[in-house]
């Protein structure tokens, strides 16, 4: 049962993977590192989360196999959230393998033991129909067949008093390109739920058939961005992920026209403080998931978007917590709130913004 101060806030089909990680060109490695989609989601939403019963709204699964390690469970517990564990001792872990390539450093990803998907059904038997009707807000991480199905399934869980659920959609990055174009187009163009999109712009190219070089240039992405405003529906959005130079949102259409606007990255100005990108981007969107729940602006999600996976990148693996002072990285959430919209003189009141996460 939800405590009368708690509300079922975000959930995630990401799942829970431990990680190696590899770096030819520096000749690093790093071995069983918490990681997978899901994790950095929930990470994100954890330090865009101003409360402990915030923290409690965050709902995601972790299956744990035979080699599962008990400090990671410590570590999963200390976070606050409604972490669900399933055992399974008959099989391994969910295992992956992160590695770099090329001048740019592209993440590549593959999985090195089988993985367990978590669907809809696995919501509601973990967590109850009750639960999931409750969440307005969902992170899909899947291909654009797959989150047709997932969306086909929540609307048949969600009772027909539910406000229509938001989506924010992370496309499996292999399978965001223009062979499958019409998979993604057929999702963004859905009118039954809200839709926001969030490619990142290497994967945005391939998608509308340009060229797999990553733009450079915040001029770049913003003329990729216009690419997408006819391809959703009037009423989805989309904020497309630009690594080092930040992010852009692209809002609903009103009076026949979208808004588009930037959020540099949290340490444009400080480079040296960027340690390792895995997990950047979807701890961007588990904290925009979690602000766009808490407030429903896509400003104040994109800020909260950066913020989080400023953390995230300041080390490999994930950021040290402390859940008495409730920091991340020894920093609290109004202090990088307050660093990010004063460095780059964002015209959004600092009382404002937090005051909206902590309603």
């Amino acid at each position: 049962m939800n405590s009368t101060d708690t509300k079922s806030l975000v959930i995630t089909n990401g799942m829970f993977i431990i990680d190696d990680i590899e770096r030819g060109s520096c000749n690093i490695h790093y071995k069983n590192i918490p990681g997978g989609g899901g994790t950095f989601a929930i990470l994100g939403a954890c330090i865009i989360s101003p409360s402990h019963a915030t923290s409690k709204g965050l709902k995601w699964i972790v299956d744990r196999g035979s080699d599962f390690p008990e400090e990671v469970t410590r570590e999963i517990e200390s976070w606050g959230t409604d972490a669900k564990f399933r055992d399974d001792f008959d099989r391994l872990t969910t295992k992956g393998l992160n590695y770099y390539e090329g001048d740019n450093d592209l993440r590549k990803f593959k999985f090195l033991t089988p993985k367990k998907q978590i669907n809809v059904d696995d919501w509601v038997a973990t967590f109850g129909r009750e639960v999931i009707d409750e969440i307005h807000t969902f992170h899909l991480l899947c291909s654009g067949s797959r989150c047709l199905e997932i969306i086909d399934d929540l609307l048949r869980v969600k009772s027909t008093k539910s406000l229509k659920p938001v989506v924010i959609w992370e496309p499996f990055p292999d399978l965001c390109d223009f062979d499958h174009q019409s998979d993604i187009k057929s999702v963004v163009q859905r009118d039954d739920v809200i839709i926001i999109l969030s490619p990142n712009a290497e994967e945005s190219n391939r998608l509308f058939g340009l060229h797999d070089k990553e733009p450079t240039s915040l001029e770049e992405c913003l003329k990729l961005a216009h690419y997408f405003d006819d391809f959703m529906n009037e009423n989805n959005m989309c904020v497309l992920r630009c690594g080092s130079l930040g992010s852009l949102s692209i809002s609903e259409k009103v009076a026949d026209k979208r808004c588009y606007e930037y959020f540099p990255a949290y340490h444009s100005k400080t480079q040296s403080k960027v340690v390792d990108p895995t997990g950047g981007g979807n701890s961007f969107l588990g904290g925009f998931a979690i602000a766009y729940a808490l407030t429903g602006s896509l400003s104040t999600a994109s800020i909260c978007g950066n913020i989080a996976a400023s953390a995230i990148i300041e080390q490999t693996g994930i950021p040290r917590y402390d859940p008495i002072e409730r920091t991340w990285n020894g920093v609290t959430l109004l202090e990088r709130l307050t660093f990010y919209l004063s460095q780059f003189c964002l015209r959004y009141d600092i009382g404002e913004v937090y005051e909206s996460l902590s309603q």
